[in-house]
């Protein structure tokens, strides 16, 4: 993806639009003269461009990237993202509502905008007041996307929606998945967020399932020192991905230290941390400091590790209980429900 002009908007508006730029002008009534901060990837290298509004308004050349996107950061952490194609690109909208930007000015900028208009902004999770309300909107924002999607095949909007659903609702039937990115136009298939689909569906055809042996895997240790998931066969093991950074994991690790002296000898903990290679010596500072059982493994490739992201961790913690002979028993982010269980399971 190193021409300013996407693939599909080639295919839109053909082989001269090449030679226009993407132009993004913006007014966001209340914002003065903060920084408008614009992240995007060229040849995997992430770069970020800076340009400061005045009287409420900015102007910027996006310059290309590898997925077609840029995320602009309003005032952090508030952010959103538009779509690199040539044309004029309008950005509208007020500080007190940076959640609420319109963009739009070309065809897939149009297409986000209207999605955004009549299922993101009128269903939005973060603002249920109760879990029953959260469900509630949840439901109606996915059924909402799924109608989109297929109303759209021929957008990579619909991909990138696609995308999205499987990664934030991946006990959606997977049949439905399959079939909606059956139904994308080819081009689409081979965009950038096409490819994010067919992996995305790959690794949901083939994560771990309850019930079923998980894929053995081999990690390095803290020391450099590798392991293989099977050596640990013929005792119960769980898998405990967390990482240093995650409050929640630190927070949940005096209980995981329980369950492995009361378990001693019977239950074998390994802990899969998301790290990468720069974090690492915080990942072994944690692991002193928060006294983590178990053996500590990581990829050091974040959440890009082909343990991480083939298991499907996208949430953390996450614990995996398996069985003697490796099968899955339970997977949840709370380490209540597998002190349950293996109550409920009495003597491993």
């Amino acid at each position: 993806m190193n021409k300013l002009c996407l693939l599909l908007a080639l295919a839109l508006a053909g082989s001269s639009a090449s030679a226009q730029s993407c132009l993004v002008s913006g007014t966001i009534t209340g914002i003065g003269a903060k920084p408008i901060i614009f992240r995007y990837t060229q040849q995997g290298k992430m770069h970020h461009d800076t340009v400061r509004a005045v009287n409420d308004r900015f102007t910027y050349t996006a310059r290309p990237s590898d997925d077609g996107k840029i995320v602009l950061f309003v005032a952090p952490p508030r952010y959103d993202s538009f779509w690199v194609e040539p044309g004029k690109v309008t950005v509208t909208g007020d500080a007190a509502l940076l959640g609420h930007l319109a963009i739009a000015g070309t065809p897939e900028n149009d297409l986000q905008n209207e999605f955004d208009r009549t299922i993101g902004w009128k269903y939005d999770v973060s603002a249920a007041k109760t879990s029953a309300e959260e469900a509630s909107t949840k439901a109606l924002y996915n059924q909402g996307a799924i109608r989109f999607i297929k109303a759209h095949p021929a957008a990579r909007t619909s991909a990138d929606l696609l995308y999205w659903q499987m990664l934030m609702a991946p006990s959606a039937p997977l049949a439905k998945y399959e079939q909606l990115a059956a139904q994308l136009a080819p081009p689409v298939r081979q965009s950038p967020q096409g490819q994010m689909v067919i992996k995305r569906l790959q690794i949901l055809q083939n994560q771990p399932t309850i019930g079923r042996p998980v894929a053995d895997f081999t990690i390095a240790d803290t020391a450099g020192v590798k392991h293989s998931l099977a050596t640990y066969r013929g005792k119960y093991v769980l898998l405990d991905f967390w990482g240093h950074w995650c409050t929640p994991c630190v927070q949940a690790m005096p209980k995981v230290n329980a369950l492995h002296q009361q378990y001693a000898g019977k239950l074998t903990i390994i802990g899969i941390a998301m790290e990468g290679a720069t974090s690492a010596p915080l990942w072994k500072k944690a692991i002193r400091k928060y006294a983590v059982p178990g053996l500590q493994l990581s990829e050091l490739q974040t959440d890009e590790g082909p343990v991480i992201s083939g298991y499907n961790v996208t949430a953390y913690p996450t614990y995996m209980l398996l069985d003697p002979k490796g099968i899955l028993v339970m997977s949840t982010n709370d380490v209540d429900d597998i002190t349950k269980k293996l109550t409920a399971l009495g003597t491993l």
